[in-house]
């Protein structure tokens, strides 16, 4: 278990470089594969003494936070005492203009976010309600990238958010549930002479559904 902690805290810990922008999309699958390649060791290690895992699905119940584009996808894991949930966020969106112009070239702006939380909790069970409290952390890579412009952006965020939240199950497979999330994440663009640290927190409310197998 302490290699693996070690394996997985090198693979967060990598930071992604300023690349052109014919290498983008290779890059972001690159980026894609180490998450889900973090994801399958962390799954192999814990469903090894699992009770019974899962699958869910998050919907903001926020219309107007930013957050909202978000696709939320977890995987609970019961481990003992403990409930263990990787959670993967994506979210994309672009903006093309086309001139009337000739003269003038064409352009594009394309805004990507992939986050990665490990959730670790401690449930509590009454009848067919589950609560649960702890902690989710990880990263968050955020990307801009303008079509024919050099003034691309590539931040990567420490996310640590204190966690609360109960479900309740309709069957021994199925639940419904909310939950809140205390984000504070943590940013920092090194320059050649200084060093800027950005520092945010929201509580984000989120309604999941849960399948368990």
């Amino acid at each position: 278990m302490r290699e693996f902690s070690l394996n997985v805290s090198i693979l967060l810990g990598v930071r992604v470089p300023k690349i052109n922008y014919p290498q983008k999309e290779k890059a972001k699958m690159q980026k894609i594969s180490r998450v889900i390649l973090i994801v399958c060791l962390f799954l192999s290690v814990s469903i090894a003494q699992q009770r019974s895992y899962g699958l869910g699905f998050e919907f903001n119940t926020d219309p107007t936070l930013a957050y909202s584009g978000f696709l939320g996808i977890y995987v609970p894991v019961e481990t003992g005492s403990l409930l263990i949930e990787p959670l993967i966020m994506y979210s994309s969106s672009s903006t093309k203009t086309n001139y009337n112009d000739y003269s003038i070239d064409d352009s594009e702006y394309a805004v990507s976010d992939l986050t990665l939380l490990i959730g670790i909790f401690k449930p509590t069970e009454r009848g067919k309600i589950r609560s649960y409290y702890g902690i989710r952390f990880g990263k968050q890579w955020h990307e801009v990238d303008r079509d024919g412009n050099d003034n691309d952006v590539e931040n990567e965020n420490l996310i640590i958010a204190p966690t609360a939240g109960a479900e309740y199950f309709i069957s021994d497979n199925f639940s419904f549930g909310g939950e809140a999330m205390y984000a504070m994440s943590t940013t920092e663009d090194k320059e050649e002479d200084s060093t800027i640290i950005d520092k945010d927190s929201i509580l984000i409310p989120k309604f999941i559904v849960r399948f368990y197998f």
